[in-house]
């Protein structure tokens, strides 16, 4: 299942003081045949970070530029230190490859890597990680900045290696989230500045290691997608046993503590409901929208990535669909702007779900005719809404979409939904010298990440 994690499990007192969060950190940069700027100083920022926030590195720091032997050692000898309940996150930066549908981690003692069909027969396969891990009853979260463009000649000709890396299935019964820095088909920077640019937005996003996995993993992917214009857009897939997406930490900010949450039975949201609570007055994760009159003709539109793991059930009314637990936007209305239609655009069934000034929920679906849900803004209260665009049914994967703001027609009737802009004509390729398109002076996004 395709987009961070301290998991919450109903365990003894005797599993809670057995149960910690542990972490293995490797950074390999030195290669042989195609070295990498950052992965070392990812690794050691990483593992630094991790220690802050109450994990036990093993090895007692990250382990850098290693050998196929030495990446062997570590990952047994990592694995054989869990016991069930632990929280074990694995980061990973350097190369890695999809070879025939499986992902390899490279070590550093790639000189025998000559052709692609060399692949398993020197790195290590990430689905053994991943069987190992299952084995020992903890929670796994794996982190993988090891997307790097590492073309490999092929002797038959054949394209079996793939570009980036592929998802992996995970071992039935297991508990596993696998962060990679990039989707599949698509490579991870290796940045310009100390970090690159997936570590880098992880990195600030374990400023507030307390949020759940879905909730940092939307603020990481916003981040990249938005610093490379969509070249690059980390991703998250899991199997979790229980019924809550879990937190990485489940303190705050700084405080460091070894202890590995538990939550009781009877405290869990109610079957259907996987989310700890949609945060009505949580910070918006793209933005607050800046509007002081009228949308100018065509409207807003606002890209953002659909859906979370909030069963909006829980709001009551007609609500249902799932949405991330932090609103998308926030739109601060005024009467100067006039009465508005908010609607979305994305190839995924959506629904809309507002919380009003005065505290009320308004919920909209996609219509039977297959339409897209619309809410209408008029004669409402002034004041601050916030928005939540989320998917109809739970995806593995977060799909693309767009918030459209648009004005109400004057007899008051919501105007038909624009196409999205079609792709580019592969041929003929357009002018090299085409003007940029206009930034729409009538709004601004003031955005809440860096």
């Amino acid at each position: 299942m395709p987009v961070l994690v301290a998991a919450v499990f109903v365990v003894g007192l005797s599993g809670l003081a057995r149960a910690e969060r542990v972490a293995l950190v490797i950074g390999n940069s030195e290669y042989s045949a195609n070295p990498l700027i950052n992965p070392v100083n990812d690794a050691v920022d990483m593992a630094e970070r991790l220690a802050e926030i109450g994990y036990r590195v093993h090895g007692d720091g990250p382990l850098l530029d290693v050998d196929l032997r030495d990446l062997q050692v570590a990952i047994r000898d990592f694995t054989r230190s869990l016991n069930p309940g632990d929280l074990a996150v694995f980061y990973f930066a350097g190369h890695g490859v999809e070879y025939k549908g499986t992902n390899y981690l490279i070590p550093t003692d790639d000189e025998e890597i000559g052709f692609a069909e060399d692949v398993p027969d020197w790195s290590y396969p990430a689905p053994r990680l991943l069987e190992r891990l299952s084995a020992t009853g903890a929670t796994g979260v794996i982190i993988l900045d090891a997307c790097r463009n590492n073309p490999l000649p092929e002797r038959s000709g054949s394209r079996d290696v793939g570009v980036g890396l592929s998802a992996m299935d995970t071992p039935a019964g297991a508990s596993a989230f696998i962060m990679y820095a990039a989707a599949p088909g698509q490579t991870s920077s290796d940045g310009a500045g100390r970090n690159g640019l997936f570590t880098g937005a992880l990195l600030r996003a374990l400023d507030r290691p307390d949020r759940r996995i879905d909730d940092i993993m939307y603020e990481v992917s916003f981040a990249v997608r938005n610093a490379t214009e969509g070249r690059q857009v980390p991703w998250l897939e899991f199997a979790f046993a229980g019924e809550v997406p879990p937190r990485l930490h489940g303190g705050s900010g700084r405080t460091a503590t070894n202890e590995v949450p538990v939550q009781v039975a009877a405290a869990r949201g109610a079957p259907g409901k996987p989310g700890h609570g949609i945060a009505e007055g949580g910070e918006p994760l793209y933005g607050v929208i800046g509007l002081e009159e009228t949308p100018p003709e065509g409207g807003l539109r606002l890209d953002l990535l659909a859906g979370g793991y909030e069963d909006a059930s829980q709001l009551g009314g007609t609500c249902y669909g799932f949405v991330a637990r932090n609103p998308d936007f926030q739109l601060d209305w005024q009467e100067a702007m006039g009465p508005l239609s908010l609607t979305t655009a994305s190839e995924a069934e959506t629904v809309l779900v507002l919380n009003t000034p005065d505290g009320d929920w308004i919920c909209a679906g996609t219509s039977s005719r297959g339409g897209a849900p619309v809410v209408p803004l008029a004669e409402a209260p002034a004041g601050a809404y916030r928005i939540w665009v989320g998917t109809e049914r739970q995806a593995s994967s977060a799909p693309e979409a767009e918030l459209l703001v648009r004005a109400l027609e004057a007899d008051g009737s919501v105007p038909e939904a624009p196409a999205s802009p079609a792709p580019e004509p592969e041929d003929p390729a357009p002018p090299q010298d085409a003007a940029p398109a206009p930034v729409n002076p009538a709004a601004t996004i003031e955005r809440a990440l860096d």
